[in-house]
């Protein structure tokens, strides 16, 4: 039986329609509320609450050892987008620091092992990361690629271990690059697109408004984070 709970609908938060600077501000405007995202497994069933409030603390400390690991403004920090809380940290940790993440796919049943690494050995020398972080389970996949490219990686569950800076963070400006999106692949090979904070915040808004959003709305998406618009 599952007893989690999931966030709340709704709270004594004001619901705003994207109308911050940054990605940054929006997260910290969402934590001191009560709401957050929730993660369900292949049946539907509640796998984890997560509110944004432990999001943004996670992002932190995230950021505070991508600090420590020499990250720093306009790095890119390659993140295999598997859909759950420990890739959403490190995307917010990643905005922290004002380095670019760059949310990779997951691999797929066409094509192969070598197929994969091949495509994310491609993707990590056109964005010229810094790092990738990927699950532990695709250590072998995203090692193999990593090394190709001569690419410092690691799994999340080993980044998480890593010492923290308590540097402060740099601030952020709307018309920063906040990440990079590769687009599908489905007419062409993937290419990366720049996305600052004031497009990605404008199309934000531009949805909430254009859908009418109300007080007691969910968004619910079985789109993978590595697509754009599952993003």
């Amino acid at each position: 039986m599952n007893d989690l709970i999931a966030t709340p609908t709704r709270d004594d938060l004001e619901r705003r329609f994207s109308d911050f600077g940054t990605l940054g501000e929006a997260l910290d405007y969402a934590a001191s509320g009560q709401r957050g995202l929730n993660f369900h497994d292949m049946r539907g069933q509640l796998a984890r609450a997560y509110p944004y409030r432990a999001l943004r603390q996670d992002a932190l400390e995230a950021a505070g050892r991508m600090i420590q690991a020499g990250i720093g403004p306009r790095d890119r920090v390659a993140l295999i987008a598997e859909t759950g809380a420990d890739f959403a940290a490190l995307f917010f940790g990643a905005i922290y620091v004002g380095a670019w993440p760059v949310p990779l796919p997951l691999p797929t049943s066409f094509g192969g092992r070598d197929h994969y690494v091949d495509q994310l050995s491609v993707q990590l020398k056109s964005c010229d990361a810094k790092i990738l972080l990927h699950p532990a389970e695709l250590g072998d996949m995203a090692g193999a690629a990593a090394k190709h490219c001569g690419v410092p990686a690691s799994s999340w569950e080993d980044f998480s271990a890593q010492p923290k800076s308590e540097k402060p963070l740099p601030q952020a400006d709307p018309d920063d690059i906040a990440y990079l999106q590769y687009s599908s692949g489905s007419t062409r090979f993937p290419h990366g697109v720049a996305v600052s904070h004031r497009a990605v915040l404008s199309n934000l808004a531009a949805h909430s408004h254009g859908m009418n959003v109300q007080p007691g709305d969910r968004c619910v998406s079985w789109l993978p984070w590595y697509h754009d618009m599952g993003l």
